[in-house]
């Protein structure tokens, strides 16, 4: 029997190690180099850092104009520009707002989006119409400054909402085509989801480059 030198072992141990390192058998039974793996790793933790800030940069947009619409309101009061039961009845109505306002999963729920807008706009036509009604000498520039911000908000939702929704499509479009690599893919243990969508966006199956 030809003696097999300890070294012929080593080197057959170590090309099998490395063999078996090259590739990751994902869920589906592909196989997936270790690079390709941790280029699909990094795309998809891009794809939900742009997800996330882009839901935070609509939220904060958002409560940025509740903000200025309580402001307007507390100068409508310092200045006498409204009687009592109005100024309450407006409050009464921001105050609403809040309540009625959308999250990252509530948002498919059309129903409520259209009632939050709709008592968007009410709440912003009703003060800013009241602006409009003071003389032009009797606006203080804080009013202005703040009318100004109440429009300039109002007009940039649609944006914000546009640019979720691309970014959502693209990250439901990935965990679709990749849904048996997730649980390897995703480090936190947690289930992994598609999100819900304003549909300001067509949610079609055409594969868009993911955005940084």
């Amino acid at each position: 029997m030809q003696y097999v030198r300890p070294a012929f072992w080593l080197v057959m141990w170590f090309v099998f190690w490395v063999s078996s390192c090259s590739t990751t058998i994902t869920g589906q039974g592909e196989q997936l180099s270790v690079e390709q793996f941790d280029s699909l790793r990094t795309t998809y933790y891009q794809l939900n850092d742009s997800l996330n800030y882009a839901w935070s940069s609509l939220k904060e947009s958002d409560e940025q104009k509740l903000q200025f619409l309580d402001q307007l309101l507390a100068e409508f009061d310092n200045q006498n520009l409204v009687d009592s039961d109005t100024l309450a009845s407006l409050r009464q109505l921001v105050d609403q707002l809040r309540e009625i306002s959308f999250d990252s999963v509530t948002i498919a729920n059309a129903r409520q989006i259209v009632q939050y807008d709709s008592l968007t706009v009410l709440v912003s036509d009703s003060l800013l119409s009241i602006t409009d009604q003071v003389a032009v000498g009797e606006i203080s520039p804080k009013i202005l400054y703040l009318t100004d911000k109440i429009i300039s908000e109002n007009s940039s939702i649609t944006l914000y909402r546009l640019h979720y929704d691309n970014i959502s499509q693209n990250f439901n479009q990935f965990i679709e085509q990749h849904k048996g690599l997730m649980s390897s893919l995703d480090s936190t243990n947690l289930p992994v989801f598609k999100r819900p969508m304003f549909k300001l966006v067509s949610d079609s199956p055409t594969k868009r480059e993911p955005e940084k």
